[in-house]
């Protein structure tokens, strides 16, 4: 008998059901195999080659991401890449940007009104004919 990864009886029916419920409550892929006590290579060859198991395996994946994404606390990041819009964060957002905005701003030099910094021309010198225009700020 040829053993293939379906056939084989390291992973069983209930160590499948315990890495699928390990996935569906939030581990990492890794972690999850480790829960089932089997090596993380296991899983992604069973789901090659068992379409059902593939199957479940992205159910729970699915599942898991949601899990992870509602233990993330409210807040900028929560707004910026997991596209929550409540009003916490929404707030957060908000003020940081605000934040950021008034950090970036320079404060004026005494002395000169409205002007940031002097500004200078860039002249560039040639230096030789093989050599690249280097720019110069005079």
């Amino acid at each position: 008998m040829t053993y293939t990864a379906t056939n084989r009886d390291v992973f069983n029916g209930e160590k499948r059901q315990q890495y699928l419920d390990a996935v569906a409550t939030g581990m990492t892929l890794a972690d999850a195999a480790a829960t089932a006590g089997i090596h993380h290579n296991v899983p992604p060859r069973h789901a090659r080659t068992d379409p059902a198991f593939a199957q479940a395996l992205a159910d729970a994946k699915a599942v898991g991401k949601k899990v992870r994404q509602e233990n993330v606390a409210h807040g900028e990041y929560r707004y910026n890449c997991l596209n929550c819009r409540c009003d916490v964060c929404c707030t957060a957002a908000t003020q940081g940007r605000a934040a950021r905005r008034a950090a970036a701003q320079p404060a004026e030099v005494e002395g000169q009104s409205g002007a940031v910094g002097q500004v200078h021309e860039i002249r560039p010198e040639l230096k030789s004919s093989t050599s690249f225009l280097l720019a110069r700020a005079s």
